[in-house]
């Protein structure tokens, strides 16, 4: 991938949103679904769409950690229903059985966002990197993600958050905010490079997420994708979605025969 400075502008003279847990929305290949709409309503929609134009990501954002088991029984629906990576973003700093209930649902990538790292290792931000720490330890290696915010902070804060990141195994996201208008070129562009060579460095797995890094940052993909290319993507898209499933079903029933065994 590379950076494309037109792409980059364009990005930065847009107002970004956050993904809501209250809309249902498309863009490009991404769904972003929210955790607090109605599973019926919502999965017809959603059939009427996919199957228009498969979708190659479902971004399900649950709506706090109070209504979780709305989003987590939305993520059931989806799984079930759709043959495509399910993203599932708390934006909060979940806690463990929240993490483990999410995985068992569906959810093959969980997002959970440290959004600034302005102040350093602040009390929330701990809270979220023992989240994070967690989530590690019961999804797929690269399978953890957590967005920072390019535009709040200065460009130092948000590269030591990329690099802290990527030392515990998470893939470090970016998206802009409106203060990102008013940050020069060079530092925007800075920022999303040093992301780029993070992400190589560390060898992160990325392809389940170039939906969404596609459409929310300006890399572009430099390889050409003829009929052959496509067909491996396809095929390796599917291989991932199976690993993930049958490692997801080898957990939950470990879990079940080890609760079965201690009577509980």
């Amino acid at each position: 991938m590379k950076i494309d400075q037109n792409k980059l502008r364009e990005l930065v003279s847009l107002d970004p949103r956050d993904p809501s847990p209250d809309e249902l929305r498309r863009e490009d290949s991404v769904f972003f679904v929210g955790g607090n709409l109605p599973e019926r309503e919502t999965l017809e929609t959603l059939y009427e769409s996919h199957y228009q134009c498969n979708a190659s990501l479902f971004h399900l954002t649950f709506g706090g950690s109070e209504r979780f088991p709305q989003g987590e029984s939305l993520a059931r629906v989806i799984k079930k229903n759709f043959n495509a990576h399910l993203m599932g973003r708390l934006p909060w700093a979940a806690s463990a059985e929240q993490v483990e209930r999410a995985y068992a649902a569906g959810v093959d990538i969980v997002d959970i966002p440290l959004t600034s790292f302005a102040d350093g290792r602040s009390t929330e931000v701990e809270t979220r990197l023992e989240a994070l720490n967690h989530a590690r330890s019961v999804f797929p290696r690269w399978s953890v993600t957590s967005t920072l915010t390019v535009g709040q902070e200065p460009v130092t804060s948000t590269m030591a958050g990329i690099d802290t990141l990527l030392s515990l195994g998470v893939v470090p996201l970016v998206r802009l905010c409106t203060g990102a208008a008013k940050m020069p070129a060079e530092e925007l562009y800075a920022t999303f490079d040093h992301l780029h060579h993070g992400w190589r460095g560390k060898k992160a797995l990325i392809k389940p997420l170039l939906p969404l890094v596609l459409l929310s940052t300006p890399f572009v993909r430099v390889s050409g994708r003829g009929a052959m290319r496509g067909f491996i993507d396809m095929v390796d898209d599917k291989r991932l979605l199976a690993t993930s499933d049958l490692r997801r079903i080898l957990r939950v029933k470990q879990v079940e025969e080890s609760y079965a065994s201690s009577g509980l």
